[in-house]
């Protein structure tokens, strides 16, 4: 109908408003130049390799994936493998609802161990509690399965177990699980009132929202990864992930959701909505076995996930560059203000890094392929890495790069915000 507003695109807006602040940044480069040649070597790795090397979804083992699920008391096997796919649904939400600033330590003479993949199996151990029980617990009513499938109490993080979970409980659900500490380093989740807190918020938002169940809310996207961070976003406030410029003069709080939607002044990042989003479909969407409400048709329009190892990497290859006030503040250890210039520059330019490593990448690739052979093979062969290069695998690169450079102590400090957002 004329006149109607499109519905809000929280990609779209994350890349517009950070494209904007960049080219504001005083604080934080990109230099053109070394983005270039980082490019170029990722386009060779490609063609060399002939994929993008990046670990599937639980390459690792960290994550809960279902397959211990045993539960063959269903007649009907798609609603077995749908009953499956909720609580994997389930295990990502939560695991992205709490997936943030893991330094932080209790301890004054001893640092916080505790990194992603710690809390992704201490959460896939809770998830698997269930996994073999003799009972059927699950249920799904008659009718159209996405909307009736709802994971039961059995299920350590059903709705409901969610929406009435205590601090307490979540700690003795976790720790367990996690490495035993030492004088010198401790491994313990940080700001456990808050996480709690956010995973109370996602069962509720299921509940009320979404009849208890995570099928129904993917259902709503239609297969559109970028609907999907939108109704993440309206289901749980704890996503909004955004910034209000204007709140830097006037030192007051951002303004509001729904102002924020469309204000000039805000600049948007939604790293955990949109993570939660990539986590789905390459659990659910990506892999050999998958679901076709989780095969987004415009993944390509999700944006990297801008946290700490990303910009981390990013500036040790040369191609971020911070002044030298900033400098000394990330390589001293010192924290930077949430929301303020500095962290909203690094997580702008490094959306805008992504972004145009992807361009550039492609560009490369296809002048090595073209270059290399002509032929009508080699041209499919490179259809196909073209169509997998995007700002979600890029991300994946950069990380896994930078996760094993940092076991290796090649890199820098990373900067350092104490936030809920990364």
């Amino acid at each position: 109908m004329f006149g109607m507003n499109k519905p809000f695109s929280p990609t779209n807006s994350v890349r517009t408003s950070c494209s904007e602040w960049v080219g504001k940044s005083r604080s934080v480069v990109i230099n053109a130049a070394a983005l270039g040649k980082f490019s170029n070597e990722i386009a060779l790795a490609i063609h060399s390799n002939q994929s993008l090397q990046v670990a599937e979804w639980d390459a690792d083992g960290w994550h809960y994936t279902g397959k211990t699920y045993q539960r063959r008391l269903y007649q009907n096997e798609e609603l077995y493998e749908l009953m499956r796919i909720e609580r994997v649904g389930l295990y990502i939400l939560s695991m992205d609802a709490i997936n943030f600033c893991f330094w932080p330590s209790s301890s004054n003479s001893a640092k916080n161990g505790l990194e992603y993949e710690h809390l992704a199996i201490a959460l896939r151990k809770v998830a698997e509690f269930d996994d073999k029980s003799d009972v059927r617990h699950d249920h799904g009513d008659s009718g159209d399965a996405s909307t009736c499938i709802r994971a039961d109490s059995s299920y350590a993080l059903s709705p409901s177990n969610l929406a009435n979970l205590t601090a307490t409980k979540l700690q003795s659900l976790l720790q367990p699980y996690f490495p035993s500490s030492s004088e010198s380093i401790v491994y313990e989740l940080p700001a456990i009132d808050v996480r709690c807190k956010l995973l109370n918020e996602l069962g509720r938002g299921l509940l009320d929202n979404h009849n208890g169940s995570v099928l129904n809310m993917v259902s709503k996207s239609n297969q559109s990864a970028d609907a999907l961070v939108r109704i993440i976003l309206e289901t749980f406030p704890g996503f909004r992930d955004y910034v209000d410029r204007d709140s830097w003069a006037n030192k007051c709080h951002s303004c509001d959701w729904e102002t924020g939607k469309s204000s000039p002044s805000v600049i948007h990042f939604y790293k955990r909505a949109q993570i939660a989003v990539a986590d789905m479909w390459a659990a659910l969407g990506r892999c050999a076995t998958s679901n076709q409400r989780f095969d987004f048709s415009d993944m390509k329009l999700i944006t990297t996930f801008p946290d700490y190892r990303v910009p981390q990497i990013l500036r040790q290859v040369g191609v971020m560059q911070y002044v030298p006030e900033l400098a000394a503040k990330v390589d001293n250890h010192d924290e930077l203000e949430e929301g303020g210039v500095d962290e909203v520059s690094i997580r702008a330019c490094t959306v805008v890094a992504v972004e145009e490593m992807v361009e550039q990448v492609k560009k490369h690739l296809a002048d090595i392929s073209e270059a290399d052979d002509a032929s009508e093979q080699s041209k499919s062969n490179l259809h196909k890495l073209l169509e997998d290069v995007s700002a979600v695998t890029i991300d994946w690169y950069l990380w896994q790069r930078g996760e094993q450079e940092d076991r290796l102590n090649l890199l820098g400090p990373h900067h350092r915000v104490r936030t809920t957002y990364y």
